[in-house]
């Protein structure tokens, strides 16, 4: 659980802290999204039925605005739609490896905040949720853009 809350804190920096120091942060970034993404695939969350507060909602503007700081030749991408399947006319999608990240941070604040605010259970109960049904897509769409403009 701790290693998950650091991968959390950490990556949650490139989208909140504009100072952020790193000696190279593609690579620690690439890194940290292979943690978090093995933290997901290992996770095994309980539902936890109390009621809570919901986070507040975040500013993606902002987030995005650091993140762009960050990682300024970040852009866009193509990647294509169902690509487990072989199709002569395949149907290319644009990605945007800003918004992958930017997204990815936004979840990760509501987990921190679930974490801090209500409990260990809702925590990783909501970091299951938001990576299967949002999160994890980014992450390996990012992982892929990133793979490919460090080569």
């Amino acid at each position: 659980m701790s290693e998950l809350k650091k991968l959390i804190d950490r990556i949650v920096e490139f989208g909140t802290n504009e100072k952020l120091v790193s000696k190279n942060k593609i690579l620690e970034i690439q890194k940290l999204l292979v943690g978090i993404y093995a933290e997901y695939l290992n996770v095994e969350p309980e539902f936890d039925d109390k009621d809570y507060e919901e986070p507040l909602r975040l500013d993606y503007d902002g987030i995005r605005g650091i993140v762009t700081q960050h990682f300024p030749d970040f852009g866009w991408y193509h990647s294509v739609w169902e690509s487990h399947k072989i199709n002569e006319d395949a149907v290319l999608i644009t990605g945007d490896a800003i918004d992958d990240l930017t997204d990815i941070i936004k979840d990760l604040i509501e987990v921190q905040w679930r974490f801090e605010n209500n409990s260990e259970k809702d925590g990783l109960y909501q970091f299951e949720f938001l990576m299967r049904h949002h999160c994890e897509q980014h992450l390996v769409d990012l992982l892929k853009y990133l793979k490919e403009i460090t080569d």
